[in-house]
């Protein structure tokens, strides 16, 4: 790059293009072949925008003594073709401009799809990065070598990003855009916190703890089923960790967000009375052919059990896969919520 820089202080010609073309591709690392083919298709495309000539053109370059030769190919109504040697004395003042651009465009795009398919093998992966900008409610964030774009639904609703301070995201996907290399992130998927769990858990990527289900409602309420692959591991336990010390790293990175981790189960009726913690579940009866569940709890710990505005039942429901109907025993035990210490 710096001896195409130096370059561009000189008087442009012909003649020290292709010198110059070579010079670069052996500093960059850029096959030849391929420059000089974009090098070509540039000059033919200014050709046409600078002088309309019909039919299609074509430029070549003599690479040993800078030469252009500038054709047009047409086509009669017979059938036949015309190829015609157009002049080109009147664009090799505008050529060597026409192919530092085409050049400096080139590499530009290598680097930006390089950086794309480097990030693209870290898809689902957590990455972090700092807040550039917000622009019509989409959260720009540098994240490095390329840029992260996560519109609205991508976000934590209520959680506000201010510029110039770091975030964490969960890489989604690479978006098409010509200037710059640019992924969609997100806060707001349910991989976001199961990496962040990931993260905070060794058991996990070691492989003795497994985070089986996510449900999550962002912003508001998470739940998360874990199983142990070891006997004698609490998976539950291990995803909280010591005085709740990792479920609370959790819970600081998604603000007011609550996270239940509850224990998975192949037994439908204990995994869907787990679910619904922090309520007591006193029975749960399961209709595999409507794949419905009916669960008693205490009276008084009905609305725990549905949640506001149904939310812990919802998702209950949707981290078992069960349609859950919660009914009142005759029970009359007080939620957690209300009962004296």
């Amino acid at each position: 790059m710096s001896r195409a820089g130096s370059r561009s202080t000189a008087k442009p010609s012909t003649e020290s293009l292709a010198e110059a073309l070579t010079a670069l591709c052996a500093e960059v690392g850029i096959p030849f072949e391929e420059m000089l083919h974009t090098v070509e298709s540039a000059l033919a495309t200014a050709y046409v925008r600078a002088f309309n000539p019909s039919g299609y053109v074509t430029v070549k370059l003599d690479t040993a003594t800078g030469a252009l030769e500038v054709r047009s190919r047409t086509v009669r109504p017979d059938g036949t073709e015309v190829i015609e040697v157009l002049p080109s004395e009147d664009f090799k003042r505008m050529a060597a401009q026409t192919a530092k651009h085409a050049v400096l465009r080139h590499i530009h795009d290598l680097e930006r799809d390089k950086n794309l398919r480097d990030v693209a093998e870290h898809r689902g992966e957590l990455a972090s990065g700092v807040v550039d900008r917000v622009e019509a409610g989409t959260v720009y964030v540098d994240l490095g070598r390329v840029e992260g774009v996560m519109p609205p639904e991508e976000q934590i609703p209520g959680e506000e990003l201010i510029p110039g301070r770091p975030t964490l995201v969960v890489i989604l996907e690479t978006q098409h855009n010509p200037r710059q290399a640019q992924v969609r992130v997100s806060r707001a998927a349910r991989s976001f916190v199961h990496r962040l769990l990931e993260a905070e858990v060794p058991e996990i990527k070691a492989g003795t703890v497994q985070i089986r289900a996510i449900a999550r409602e962002p912003g508001l309420r998470t739940k998360i089923a874990v199983s142990a692959t070891e006997p004698g591991i609490d998976p539950v336990g291990a995803c909280v960790g010591p005085k709740g010390v990792r479920h609370r790293a959790i819970l600081s990175e998604l603000a007011s967000e609550h996270v239940d981790i509850v224990p998975w189960s192949d037994d439908a009726e204990a995994f869907v009375a787990a679910s619904l913690g922090p309520a007591r579940a006193e029975s749960v009866s399961i209709d595999r052919a409507t794949r419905t569940a009916t669960v008693l709890v205490p009276r008084g710990q009905l609305s725990l059990a549905i949640g506001r505005d149904g939310q812990n039942a919802r998702l209950a429901a949707r981290l078992t896969g069960f349609r859950i109907d919660i009914k009142p025993s005759d029970s009359d035990e007080a939620s957690p919520e209300q009962a004296s210490p």
